[in-house]
């Protein structure tokens, strides 16, 4: 292809939101320092356990402590997940609010991204890495933790293939 293809559009609807937060929000807990993050809780959970059930019923105070930091570490864990999608929601609806009109094209070079708050055309270049999921194609820069999610519904079979040899 020697031009950019046909700028594909859609309406932006609650549904596709829900889905595209999801798929960004499973990308973002499951990077490798986040993987570190919460296997390193899960093992204090674990490690945890395993003294409170060594020691409970000797001393009550400790029964107590252990116990209530069990539910400190579990507390921790669900509150970084809610937060981590409450984060991703909040730039996904920036971009993107439900109502607006978000459209794609790819160009040999560039992908220009269309939505509310203008058009972006970045090089290829920009990105290290893509992961498609259900409802988004994730976008992953260069140099950041930054992501840049497209509506998986406006990219065809080729259109990721194409993504994916260009990134």
């Amino acid at each position: 292809m020697t031009s950019d293809s046909a700028p594909r559009s859609m309406l932006v609807d609650p549904e596709l939101l829900r889905g595209m937060t999801a798929d960004a929000t499973i990308y973002s807990l499951t990077r490798p320092l986040a993987l570190v993050a919460y296997t390193a809780l899960l093992a204090a959970f674990v490690l945890n356990a395993i003294v409170l059930s060594i020691v409970g019923g000797v001393d009550d105070e400790q029964t107590t402590t252990l116990t209530w930091t069990l539910v400190a570490i579990a507390a921790f864990a669900v509150a970084s997940i809610v937060f981590t999608r409450a984060q991703v929601r909040r730039a996904i609806t920036t971009a993107m609010p439900s109502g607006s009109s978000v459209g794609v094209s790819l160009g040999e070079e560039t992908i220009k991204l269309f939505a509310k708050n203008g058009v972006s055309d970045m090089a290829y270049s920009t990105f290290r890495a893509v992961r498609v999921g259900r409802h988004a194609a994730i976008l992953q820069l260069r140099g950041a933790s930054i992501v840049t999610a497209v509506p998986r519904a406006l990219l065809s079979d080729a259109d990721i293939t194409r993504l994916k040899s260009k990134i």
